[in-house]
């Protein structure tokens, strides 16, 4: 009797009850709730920075092509020659401007700019940047970056 009772106990022991397993997957579910959120908020701040880094790479191209043509250019290819390998055109249409579209403006001298940057990806709440001639990159509420 004592010997089937022992191996009763023994047979219970080596699995886990329904409520222990309610516990263990309700802790993984709040912990799940908390941190997918915050990794949202890093794939915001990251594409973010990428977007003003293109905007000063870009601001530094237009500076190149303005020594040697005394003037701005609004054109993508006329900036090839002077954006680094990383940013060529096809480099900034491709990835950059997956998660951001890009305006450029020149006035009619061609003497100063400003170039526009706007999320293409409407739900992420992507900040609007722009960058002018004086190369200051600023949010959508026109404090600098």
């Amino acid at each position: 009797m004592i010997e089937k009772f022992t191996n009763l106990i023994n047979r219970n022991e080596r699995g886990f009850t329904l409520l222990e397993l309610l516990v263990v997957s309700s802790i993984i579910g709040i912990l799940a709730a908390i941190a997918i959120p915050s990794l949202g908020g890093s794939r915001r701040s990251a594409l973010q920075a990428a977007c003003v880094k293109g905007l000063k790479s870009i601001s530094d191209s237009e500076e190149m092509f303005y020594r040697l043509n005394g003037r701005f250019t609004d054109n993508w290819s006329e900036l090839d020659d002077f954006l680094p390998s990383a940013y060529s055109s096809y480099a900034m249409k491709r990835y950059f401007i997956d998660s951001y579209s890009l305006q450029f403006m020149a006035d009619p001298t061609r003497q100063t700019y400003t170039v526009f940057a706007w999320p293409s990806i409407t739900r992420m709440r992507l900040g609007t940047f722009k960058i002018n001639d004086e190369g200051v990159v600023m949010n959508e509420f026109n404090d600098p970056v």
